[in-house]
């Protein structure tokens, strides 16, 4: 279960076999049900999640009890709400298993204490925040500056196999439109998304 963490790490840092075999030590290993909340909105965020097999959205509910995705994670993609895990602070989404997700847990109490010992992780836990931080600005700039189309598109690009694996109404509220208006988009776009 652990080796598709292993190539992650190696994709950012050079380690010796038994660095990271005593890296892959600090995670825990979870298998959560489809449909299940791992963090709801309010508790504090005790995790980051390295995401072995599944699906997984970020969300929030609006005043008016409107659910709004912020984000989708799926194989090889982390999943936290990070001020609230760094900050101990009650979190403002929710994260929710769309399939049955196999998830390597890390504690924030295990991330002090594995890079502590293995610290040339730092690097890598740094470019996935800057990496998260880019994605998030240009989602930003594109509702501030595109149109429907334009996002759905960036959509596309960046979860290219989640569009078959969430409900639409997920990914309408991702993209801000309703879900007839993500159908009409879809029809637009053509069979490379059905």
């Amino acid at each position: 279960m652990k080796n598709e963490l292993k190539r992650y790490l190696e994709r950012f840092v050079q380690l010796s076999e038994q660095e990271l075999n005593h890296a892959l030590d600090f995670f825990e290993y979870a298998k959560v049900p489809k449909n299940t909340l791992i963090l709801e909105s309010g508790k504090v965020c005790n995790f980051e999640a390295y995401i072995i097999s599944g699906c997984a959205r970020e969300y929030f509910v609006d005043k008016k009890g409107n659910e709004h995705t912020v984000e989708f994670a799926i194989e090889d993609w982390w999943i936290s709400e990070i001020n609230s895990f760094e900050n101990s602070k009650p979190s403002k989404v929710s994260i929710e298993t769309l399939e049955e997700t196999e998830l390597l847990m890390l504690s924030l109490e295990a991330k002090q204490d594995l890079l502590d010992s293995v610290p040339q992780l730092e690097r890598m836990f740094r470019i996935m925040m800057q990496r998260h931080v880019h994605v998030l600005k240009n989602r930003m700039l594109l509702h501030l500056s595109g149109n429907a189309m334009d996002r759905f598109q960036m959509f596309l690009n960046q979860y290219p196999t989640v569009v078959q694996r969430v409900p639409q109404y997920h990914i309408a509220s991702y993209l801000g439109i309703s879900k007839e208006f993500l159908s009409k988009l879809r029809k637009r776009v053509g069979n490379s998304c059905s």
